[in-house]
């Protein structure tokens, strides 16, 4: 009991063995993060970004989404933020390795 009032107080954080398996067990079983990951991207975001993915320009976006040019500009502004990327082929990557599309 002292072992583990020492160790709190030391900023540790004691645990049985039976409670440190469960927990090695759900971390090693943990899917990772960016495969399961759709980065928060809205149901067109997603569509927008498929179109990138297959090279489409903007403008071909546009017509496809039945959209202006400026509100896909608008979508890819947002794409990038949560993707958090700064290019067309860094969003295309990210949305690959992602498995976005």
């Amino acid at each position: 009991m002292l072992a583990a009032i020492k160790e709190v107080y030391e900023g540790g954080s004691p645990m049985t063995p039976s409670i440190a398996r469960k927990v090695l067990k759900m971390v090693q079983h943990k899917p990772s993060a960016e495969a399961v990951n759709d980065f928060d991207l809205s149901d067109r975001e997603k569509e927008v970004v498929k179109y990138l993915v297959q090279g489409m320009s903007y403008k071909l976006i546009a017509e496809s989404c039945f959209i202006s040019p400026e509100t896909v500009n608008g979508h890819i502004k947002n794409i990038y933020k949560k993707l958090q990327v700064h290019s067309k082929s860094e969003a295309v990557a990210k949305a690959i390795k992602g498995k976005i599309v």
